[in-house]
Formats: structure tokens, C-alpha cells, sequence
């Protein structure tokens, strides 16, 4: 065995790793950031009643943010205050949410067919 190229492979490895750590670091700070950019917009959209299309717009910002615990609870506090005002597109973002970042959520309920539908576009591609 050559151990040169066992030693590259390893020297590769930690350094594909240290990469994969900073982009990971840097993808939680963004969130973070959102966090500190989004609260006072999702705090200002709540005091009062929002076009249909402002709720819309904001939960699409967030919406990439939502494997941060802190986004998911903004988002929250977004979804439970326009329920009502809004149930359309409010089911739909909390649908969408379930499908992306908890699909086990939906097994064995009446929207488990969405999770198909995924796996359907995947084939055809």
C-alpha cells in the first residue's frame, strides 16, 4: 500500500471536511442574521392587518430560514395570527413546511400523497 497516497487522501478529506464545516458555520450565521432582520418585520405585519400579498411575501423570505428554531417560531407567530384572516395560503405555507423540513409529519395523514408527488418529480427527471 502506498501510504503517500493513503496520507493525500486523508490530508483531502479533513480539508473537504474543515470546507464543509465553514459553509455550515456561515449558513447559521446567515440565519441568525435573518432572525435579527425578520423580527421586527414579522412584529410590525402582526399589529395591524396585512394585504394577503404582504403575509405571502414574508412567509416566502422566511421560508428558507425555517431550520432555524428561531425563524420556525416567527413563522409561527405569523401563521397563527392570519390563520383566520388568511386560511388558504396560511394551510398552504404550513403544508409546504411539512413537506421540506418534517415529511414524517405527514405519513399516514390525508396529505402523505404530497410526499408521493415529490417522488414522482424526482423519476422524471
Amino acid at each position: 500500500m502506498n501510504t503517500k497516497n493513503s496520507n493525500d487522501n486523508i490530508d483531502g478529506y479533513d480539508c473537504l471536511l474543515e470546507s464543509i464545516k465553514g459553509i455550515a458555520e456561515q449558513i447559521q450565521g446567515l440565519a441568525d442574521m435573518a432572525v435579527v432582520d425578520y423580527t421586527p418585520l414579522v412584529n410590525y405585519i402582526c399589529r395591524r392587518k396585512a394585504t394577503q400579498n404582504e403575509v405571502e411575501l414574508l412567509l416566502d423570505y422566511m421560508f428558507s430560514f425555517l431550520g432555524n428554531e428561531r425563524m420556525l417560531q416567527l413563522f409561527k407567530h405569523v401563521c397563527r395570527h392570519y390563520f383566520y384572516t388568511y386560511p388558504g395560503i396560511i394551510h398552504s405555507y404550513i403544508l409546504d413546511y411539512r413537506k421540506e423540513y418534517d415529511p414524517e409529519s405527514l405519513k399516514g395523514t390525508e396529505y402523505e400523497y404530497l410526499l408521493n408527488n415529490e417522488e414522482l418529480e424526482n423519476e422524471e427527471k
